[in-house]
């Protein structure tokens, strides 16, 4: 037999390989591959696209696995049996009848091997036997074939139906089939578990010429555009757009259009698959460095200024990342794209750059409101020796940012400055805070210094502020003047968008607070051309989207820090940042015990829920209780829950009783806050929990280590008798996890019952002992320390008859279950016993 065979009993036995099949059906390609049952029948399509799925689910339907030979043609055993030409010998002396053959994943080959492979498909065909072969584009070295049936990439794509098969209702109502893209209808990204990184590295691995795997990578970080851009960075002619259109569907590429538009994979991903590569694709454009700088510079032309960040800090060494970020800083602020700059500047060094560099970033922060990593960036600034305009700059962003003592003592470093060149940016000063020249108004030394002037970005923001701020204040900003300002703003944006088409964030913000002027009806003037409106509104959306995702990302981390410090008090710790957030509805508490029947609560109110009837569901809840809090390995609860399944049959159950789970205990208002779900594990949430499993360890330790004294051991008896008289979900049976579980509780309680014991006999209380020990041994009759322990209590309170008694009981167990003797100290307490009747 073949080493790198797989063959299906010619009994008709299930081969174990394919014992979990896929759980949607093709029946269409099966019924295709049908039609020509004679002939070599090829697969060609990159790894993902469900070749070998949809042959393993030809060889269930047409043959139910039997006469079936599964051939892992990856295998090096392949080609050196190829070279042998004992491959049809071997398939045949293992089974005279006609089989299906499916040789998966043939490699490359040679023209010589070609021909050898060629000779065994004809072989076998002669002697009435079926072939299926799959390979990757790349090895289809039958290409030009005439007597062969092809299933190529586009055959194997989804259709409407089968599109639907893995998606929910309301992703179906949110997108129809008929509109899901042609490069997402891939097997692999549309019934995957969204785990699209592991496709990435599939087609990261393929063994393709470098022009091919290069264009690939270059439109997977493009996205989407025209292949005339893309052919700017990487050459892509007519021959390998085509094979990109027929083969490589998910890059998108259309020939007729002359566009592209890629499958949405997340450039971290893109980098994760492509990093071993990279020196190889960028050796062939130059270096990688320059490789990856034309990518950015390509989707920073096309508007696309997040991606570029995005693909500047995951693929670009740090001085690339570095040099890149100085150049496009005033490009990416002008086009709104702040948090994705902000990202690429934390990824670097701060002693590796410069004040400019700093400076920018300041500006970045004030932007989004946040305050305090602007001041940050502005010290870091002046640290870094800024010339007296960066200074200035600077100093307005920390006054922005500041109030009180500090605020002065910008104020007072910005007049240090003087008024010389800087006139204009003492004006801003006067518009963020009018106590920096109380005889002036915001809006006169605004006018003194732009109004005959272009006005610069620091001018418009400015202008921005004052414009939302007319009307608010009663002779703050006479109309006189407010008029006299709008007109300049509305002078220069209008002429900035008929020269360019375009305006930027400052441009856009007052622009936009110049329309809101106007719709107050605080003046009567005209509006701008509708398109520049448009524009304006667009930047100042994208601003405002921004904003909000910093206020979330605060907000988390403040809500992260007042838990942390919640649960990890310290007298000396003391807030130095940020407000805490208004304190948020506490959930009501879970409670589940364990002991006995199954009860859980969520506040005073018992859930009823029928999902916790179903024993996997409880079998899931247990096992989260148990590990208290701590994270757990969902493949590592799935293969303790279904031991028997496949790990794609594990992980389906495990999300499908998961799901049943989260909705048992949910709160009225479909919110689950009790069960925690990471990346790649799960847990409950252990300060909304109670159980009767927190407080069997409380129970255990008072048992183990406190000392015995007046009151509270009585106490302590009754919460074992209360609590734990049966043990943990004993209906539950047959998962060996909780059995398991389920015999380590016992032992531990047995374990403190009878060191209590032990330690109150010491102490001169033997009655209290005796209860102890009659409780342990209640619980687990299987351990010679439990009688041995019941024997010294029953000895010191003067009942040696029920210690006799109880020494035999020993014996017979011994004797008759394990076939071994009492020990020495089981024997030494029966002399004790007999020589004090021998004394009388």
């Amino acid at each position: 037999m073949l080493s790198f065979l797989a063959q299906s009993a010619c009994r008709g036995n299930r081969p174990s390989r394919f014992s979990s099949l896929r759980a949607y059906p093709r029946p269409a390609l099966v019924a295709k591959l049908l039609r020509e049952r004679n002939v070599a029948r090829f697969m060609v399509a990159p790894a993902g696209f469900g070749k070998s799925t949809l042959a393993l689910e030809y060889a269930e339907t047409v043959f139910a696995f039997d006469h079936v030979f599964w051939v892992d043609c990856a295998s090096p055993c392949f080609l050196r049996d190829l070279d042998a030409r004992s491959i049809v010998r071997g398939l045949v002396e293992v089974d005279g009848e006609p089989f299906l053959a499916v040789f998966e994943d043939v490699p490359p080959l040679d023209s010589l091997r070609a021909e050898l492979f060629g000779a065994v498909l004809d072989d076998l065909l002669e002697r009435g036997c079926e072939v299926l072969i799959t390979c990757t584009p790349a090895a289809d070295v039958f290409a030009d074939q005439i007597d062969r049936m092809l299933i190529g990439a586009g055959d194997l794509l989804l259709s409407d139906e089968e599109v639907d098969f893995a998606r929910l209702p309301s992703d179906i109502a949110e997108t129809p089939a008929h509109d899901v893209a042609r490069c997402r209808r891939v097997a692999a990204l549309a019934w995957g578990e969204a785990d699209s990184a592991a496709f990435l590295e599939l087609a990261a691995s393929e063994e393709l010429p470098a022009d091919v795997m290069a264009a690939v990578f270059a439109l997977l970080c493009l996205g989407s555009g025209s292949l005339a851009d893309a052919r700017r960075i990487v050459r892509i002619d007519d021959e390998v757009a085509r094979l990109l259109e027929r083969s490589y569907v998910y890059v998108g590429v259309d020939c007729v259009r002359g566009a592209f538009c890629a499958a949405p994979f997340g450039v971290p991903q893109i980098a994760q698959a492509f990093s071993d590569r990279l020196a190889h694709l960028g050796a062939a454009h130059e270096d990688a460095g320059a490789f990856i700088l034309r990518l950015a510079e390509t989707l920073m032309d096309a508007g696309r200024c997040a991606r570029a960040c995005e693909v500047m800090r995951c693929l670009a060494s740090a001085h690339v990342r570095c040099t890149w970020l100085a150049a496009q800083n005033r490009r990416l602020r002008d086009a709104a794209c702040l948090l994705a700059a902000r990202t690429l500047y934390a990824s670097l060094d701060s002693r590796q750059l410069d004040a400019g560099q700093h400076i920018e970033e300041a500006v970045r922060c004030a932007l989004l409101g946040e305050n305090v990593a602007g001041c940050l960036a502005a010290r870091r600034a002046l640290a870094c020796g800024a010339d007296p305009a960066q200074q200035a700059v600077a100093q307005l962003v920390q006054l922005s940012g500041s109030a009180g003592d500090a605020a002065a003592a910008c104020v007072a470093a910005i007049h240090a400055l003087g008024d010389g060149p800087l006139a204009h940016l003492h004006a801003m000063a006067c518009t963020v805070d009018p106590s920096v020249d109380e005889d002036v108004l915001p809006v006169q030394a605004w006018l003194q210094a732009f109004e005959e002037a272009e006005l610069s970005e620091g001018a418009l923001l400015c202008a921005a502020k004052l414009l939302d701020g007319a009307g608010a204040s009663e002779g703050l900003l006479p109309a006189q003047l407010c008029e006299r300002l709008a007109a300049a703003v509305a002078r220069d944006v209008s002429r900035a968008f008929t020269a360019t088409g375009s305006l930027t964030l400052a441009q856009g913000l007052a622009a936009c607070a110049f329309s809101r002027v106007l719709e107050r009806g605080y003046l009567d003037m005209p509006g701008l051309d509708s398109r520049c409106a448009m524009a304006a509104n667009r930047l100042e959306r994208a601003l405002s989207v921004q904003r909000m995702e910093c206020e979330r990302a605060h907000a988390r981390k403040l809500r992260s820090r007042a838990s942390f410090e919640s649960t990890h008090p310290d007298a000396f710790r003391r807030v130095a940042w940020g407000t805490p957030p208004p304190a948020a509805p506490t959930p009501p508490r879970l409670t589940v015990n364990l002991f006995g029947r199954l009860e859980v609560k969520v506040g005073d109110a018992t859930v009823e829920s029928g999902h916790l009837s179903r024993q996997k569901v409880r079998s899931l809840l247990a096992l989260l209780v148990l590990n208290r809090g701590r994270d757990v390995s969902r493949d590592r609860l799935a293969a303790q829950l279904w031991p028997e399944s496949s790990p794609s049959c594990r992980r389906k159950n495990f999300y499908a009783t998961w799901s049943q789970l989260r909705s048992a205990l949910s709160t009225p208002d479909g919110d689950c806050p009790y069960l925690i779900r990471h990346q790649n594990g799960v847990c409950i949430e252990a300060r909304l929990l109670a159980s009767d499993v927190l407080e069997l360890e409380e129970v255990c330790r008072a048992l183990l280590f406190n000392r015995p004294g007046r009151g509270g051991w009585g106490h302590l008896f009754a919460r074992v008798e209360d609590s734990f008289a049966d043990e943990l979900l004993p209906g539950d049976d047959g998962c060996d996890v909780i059995d398991g579980l389920r015999a380590d509780c016992k032992n531990r309680l047995v374990d403190a019952l009878v060191a209590a014991s032990g330690k109150l006999l010491d102490e001169g209380d033997p009655r209290e002992g005796l209860w102890f020990a009659r409780a342990a041994l209640s619980r687990d009759d299987s351990r010679e320390d439990v009688y041995v322990a019941l024997m010294r209590a029953q000895i010191a309170s003067l009942q040696r008859t029920a210690a006799l008694q109880t020494y035999f009981a020993c014996r017979r167990y011994l004797a008759d279950d394990l076939g071994i003797d009492p020990s020495a100290e089981t024997m030494r307490l029966y002399r004790s016993i007999i020589e004090v009747e021998e004394r009388v």
